[in-house]
């Protein structure tokens, strides 16, 4: 018997788009969504519509997973997945969000049926290495791609942290700037092969060539008109 094709429900497919933006070199390793198409299985990696426990839990028909899991190590400085679970948390019990149904991290547990409350969580797998999110299994919810507000989240940068981003953002800049400096601004405008380092040089030339011709008879002229009104007021 041939299987249905299953989908991840959007809502999680936004909120791992936002992880991508936030955090796009972190490890990937503990990462995935579909873990199990066994019928028998409870787990929201499992398609929906493949198990009888949870085939019934939405109204809709489609073969939907239900879980994302997310690699710990996000790789920034200043701002580990600990901060992002209690920044979601915060969310939730606010009711500002309410797609998700729990998030498992670091052996702890926090589901919407017991208020978000912390519980430890003694499954096989203590989730250190990637956090679990489960959506809820309602239509409107598992279907928004509402924004999860995840570039909001506070950083908290150490000493360590902060010099290691000015030496990132002065390299940065400093590779813009050269690549401003060669880019070829003769070429865009139909004219000469010209670095736009070469143009300010070269404006600089003329300038300063303009200057050095003009400043002295402007000089004469300023003194000519300076003796003429000596001589009026006299």
């Amino acid at each position: 018997m041939t299987m249905p094709t299953w989908i991840v429900v959007p809502c999680l497919l936004r909120l791992r788009d936002e992880f991508d933006d936030l955090a796009p070199h972190r490890d990937k390793r503990e990462e995935g969504t579909i873990g199990d198409e066994n019928h028998n299985s409870t787990s929201d990696h499992t398609p929906d519509e493949q198990s009888r426990h949870l085939k019934h839990k939405d109204a809709d028909s489609r073969n939907e997973v239900h879980a994302l899991d997310i690699d710990a190590d996000l790789r920034l400085p200043g701002l580990g997945m600990e901060a992002a679970v209690q920044f979601l948390l915060a969310r939730c019990r606010s009711g500002a969000e309410t797609r998700l149904r729990y998030i498992i991290f670091n052996r702890r547990i926090w589901s919407a049926s017991d208020g978000w409350q912390q519980n430890r969580y003694d499954g096989h797998d203590p989730h250190t290495g990637h956090a679990h999110f489960s959506a809820r299994y309602d239509t409107p919810n598992e279907a928004s791609t509402a924004s999860w507000h995840l570039e909001d989240i506070p950083v908290a940068l150490t000493a360590d942290d902060k010099k290691w981003l000015s030496a990132e953002i002065t390299k940065q800049v400093r590779g813009c700037i050269n690549d401003i400096w060669e880019h070829n601004i003769g070429r865009a405008t139909g004219g000469a092969d010209q670095t736009a380092q070469g143009a300010l040089v070269t404006a600089n030339i003329r300038a300063g060539s303009v200057a050095n011709r003009q400043l002295p008879d402007l000089a004469d002229t300023v003194n000519r008109v300076a003796a003429q009104l000596k001589t009026v007021v006299h």
